[in-house]
């Protein structure tokens, strides 16, 4: 398991940013963390690393939103997903996110952590606050192991 501190919000979305750059065209990774831990502030942060130009809010009444990338790690999409509504995995399945992320596109999923068996490897990041405004963040799961390195250098950052 990787783990990296963030002090603040800022802090939070540059971690994101810096995140951006372990993910590859068909990933998903599994947000998780008690509400208020900064899985939105983290996933505003991946948006801006792979050149999501608009707002990124919460799509916890939509359940997923897309948003058009622009950079040079061949992912075009990002699928913004929120499964904290949803009343059951038949739910999370009906969203197809697996279908979705197969072509030159990545998925990030809010409070995923119980769907996360639907996706099959996944990257997992769970979010963990302080007393304060810091939280620490800790990624591992499949797709954590193969790409052992460049978490640690992210860690480190």
């Amino acid at each position: 398991m990787i783990r990296r501190h963030c002090a603040s919000a800022e802090e939070t979305r540059a971690a994101g940013e810096a995140f951006a750059e372990v993910l590859s065209p068909g990933d998903v990774v599994v947000l998780s963390g008690r509400l208020g831990a900064g899985k939105t502030t983290f996933a505003q942060g991946v948006a801006r690393g792979l050149g999501v130009r608009e707002r990124v809010t919460s799509p916890t009444f939509t359940l997923v939103r897309p948003h058009a990338c622009a950079n040079p790690r061949g992912i075009a999409t990002l699928y913004h997903a929120d499964v904290y509504r949803a009343g059951s995995l038949a739910e999370v399945l009906d969203l197809d996110l697996t279908e979705l992320v197969e072509e030159a596109a990545v998925a990030l999923v809010e409070w995923g952590e119980t769907a996360a068996p639907v996706f099959g490897d996944v990257l997992s990041v769970t979010l963990k606050d302080d007393e304060t405004e810091g939280r620490d963040l800790f990624v591992d799961g499949a797709l954590a192991l193969a790409r052992d390195d460049v978490l640690k250098a992210w860690a480190e950052q």
